[in-house]
């Protein structure tokens, strides 16, 4: 089985070799590596351009876009694999098995349409600091994906034909990975495996982790295509994200722990940020 990585790109040159070198790593040597990157000018275009005159399997799909989604909607356009992966230019495997795991697991379960594996938090300089633990209510399961969404995305591989069916909402700037896992899940048989992965990278710029009135609102967006335009879910997501806007960074840390909290203890009956 072949297995396509879409790398979108835009001004990561200081993390772009360590996510490169960690698929050409890959035991597993069935790959194609399509890298589309947005414009940048921080010397990733040069760092590119050597890795695919060095190695076939690396392609230079794009040199514009409208965003990420679309980055990544260009790439996979081109994709010829059986499996289909993104992997955002700051992140990389942790281990040189990855992708040979995953096709024997899509290989031995041929009714498999997504899979999801672990991962560990890396820093801006490659060091681990710990693992990614996205079901830490002990009763969170697959089963609350409509509330909860939890899905480590650089760990995560799906059949190509998910999202040559249905691609990235090039609409979404924070939540595009989101809605896809979403679609997927309702359509195509799901499984989590426990295996290591993954390092997500911290650098103090992760798009998914900030506190920003504009992720909010598409959060609340995202609540209505699951659960209808007066969806109370998203009606509480645009009050959280009118307090956002109104307030300085302490208040937006402060509006953070209470709005997670809440929806821990409710279990995610109202959704977190």
């Amino acid at each position: 089985m072949k297995v396509s990585i879409a790398v979108p790109s835009l001004n990561y040159a200081r993390f772009l070799p360590a996510c490169l070198d960690s698929c050409a790593a890959q035991t597993h040597r069935n790959i194609e590596v399509l890298i589309a990157d947005g414009g940048s000018s921080d010397g990733s275009i040069e760092i590119i351009e050597r890795y695919c005159a060095q190695d076939a399997r690396f392609r230079f799909v794009s040199r514009t876009d409208n965003g990420q989604a679309d980055a990544i909607n260009r790439a996979l356009q081109q994709a010829t694999g059986d499996i289909a992966c993104f992997l955002n230019a700051d992140d990389l495997y942790i281990r040189n098995d990855v992708i040979a795991k995953v096709v024997s697991i899509f290989q031995a379960d041929t009714d498999l349409g997504v899979l999801s594996m672990g991962g560990k938090y890396v820093d801006a300089s490659g060091n681990i600091i710990g693992p990614v633990r996205l079901r830490y209510h002990p009763l969170d399961s697959l089963r609350w994906m409509q509330r909860r969404t939890a899905v480590l995305q650089p760990a995560t591989f799906w059949k190509a034909s998910i999202s040559k069916e249905h691609p990235f909402c090039a609409s979404f700037h924070f939540v595009f990975d989101v809605e896809f896992f979403w679609y997927a899940y309702q359509r195509y048989r799901w499984r989590e495996v426990p295996l290591t992965a993954a390092g997500y990278r911290l650098h103090g710029a992760n798009k998914s982790t900030s506190v920003r009135e504009d992720r909010i609102r598409e959060l609340a967006n995202f609540e209505r295509i699951k659960f209808g335009e007066q969806s109370l879910r998203a009606r509480y997501l645009e009050c959280i994200a009118n307090a956002v806007a109104h307030t300085g960074q302490i208040g937006r840390r402060a509006i953070y722990i209470f709005v997670n909290s809440l929806s821990f203890l409710l279990c995610y009956r109202l959704p977190s940020i």
